[in-house]
C-alpha cells in the first residue's frame, strides 16, 4: 500500500483544481501525471527507524523538470514552483502519513531543456549531518516598519527580492518574479507604499548592495543622520553598511552584519 494512499486523493484533487483554473483541463491532466510520479519517487526515500518511526532524511530536495520546449518549462515552473505548490504538497503528504520532516525542509523547483525523463530529483545532506551554515559575515534584514511574515530575514542568497506580493505573473499567469521579503498588501499604510517589485539586495564578493527596481515611491538609505537616494534602475545601487536603515516608500528595514 502506498504511504500516501490515505491522502493522495485529497492532494490530487487540490492540485487538479488549481491547475485547471490556471492552465486549463488538458494541461492539468498532464501536469497531474508528473505530480503523482514525483510524490511516488519521494515516497521511496522514506525510512523506517527505531520503534517504527517514519522519517524523510533529506532537508533539501531539488526537483528539475525537463523539456526541450521553453513554453513547457515555463508551465512547469509556474505549476510546481508557483506558490511553493510542490513543497506544500510534499510536506502535507509526509506529515499526513505521520512521517517526520527535517527542520528547515525545502523543495526547490528548477527546469532544464535536457535530461532523462520528465524530471530528476536531487537530495541534500542527510538530516543527521550538520546543516550548511550561512557564509561568514552574512547579513540580515530586521523589519522596522511595515508588516511582513517574519521579523527578520537572513541574507543567505546572492539576490534577495523585496516587494508587496509573494510572486508576480505575466498576462499568461507565468511566474516572472518571486519576492523573498514580502510586505503584506493592505496590512498598513507603510506596506502600501512598497511596490510589487520594489527593490533587491545583491551580494558580491562579501558586499551587499541595494538596488531599486523602478519602484513608485522610491528607495533610500538613512545613514549617519543623512538620507541617500538609491537611483531607480541603476544596477550598481548603493553599498550597504551595518546599521543602515533602508526605506522602501515608508516601510523600513535595518541592515545588520
Amino acid at each position: 500500500m502506498s504511504l500516501f494512499s490515505e491522502f493522495e486523493k485529497t492532494i490530487d484533487r487540490g492540485f487538479r483544481r488549481w491547475t485547471e483554473k490556471m492552465f486549463g483541463p488538458a494541461e492539468s491532466s498532464q501536469l497531474l501525471l508528473v505530480h503523482r510520479a514525483i510524490l511516488e519517487e519521494l515516497e521511496g526515500k522514506v525510512q523506517v527507524v527505531s520503534h517504527g518511526r517514519r522519517m524523510f532524511p533529506f532537508p533539501r530536495v531539488t526537483v528539475t523538470l525537463i523539456s526541450a520546449d521553453a513554453e513547457r518549462r515555463a508551465l512547469y515552473q509556474a505549476a510546481f514552483g508557483g506558490e511553493d505548490r510542490l513543497e506544500k504538497d510534499v510536506r502535507e503528504s509526509l506529515e499526513g502519513a505521520q512521517c517526520e520532516v527535517p527542520r528547515g525542509f525545502a523543495v526547490e523547483v528548477k527546469t532544464s531543456e535536457s535530461g532523462g525523463g520528465n524530471f530528476q530529483i536531487a537530495y541534500g545532506v542527510s538530516a543527521r549531518e550538520t546543516p550548511v551554515a550561512p557564509p561568514a559575515g552574512a547579513g540580515r534584514l530586521v523589519v522596522v516598519k511595515g508588516k511582513t511574515a517574519q521579523s527578520e530575514y537572513p541574507l543567505e542568497k546572492n539576490r534577495i527580492n523585496i516587494g508587496r506580493l509573494a510572486e508576480l505573473t505575466d498576462s499568461e499567469q507565468r511566474v516572472v518574479r518571486r519576492n523573498d521579503v514580502v510586505f503584506e498588501e493592505g496590512s498598513d499604510e507603510a506596506a502600501g507604499t512598497v511596490s510589487r517589485k520594489h527593490a533587491h539586495i545583491r551580494r558580491e564578493e562579501g558586499e551587499y548592495r541595494i538596488c531599486d527596481d523602478g519602484s513608485e515611491f522610491g528607495t533610500r538609505v538613512f545613514r549617519d543622520g543623512r538620507s541617500i537616494e538609491v537611483p531607480a534602475g541603476n544596477r550598481r545601487g548603493e553599498k550597504l553598511r551595518a546599521g543602515d536603515e533602508i526605506y522602501l516608500g515608508r516601510a523600513c528595514l535595518r541592515f545588520e552584519q
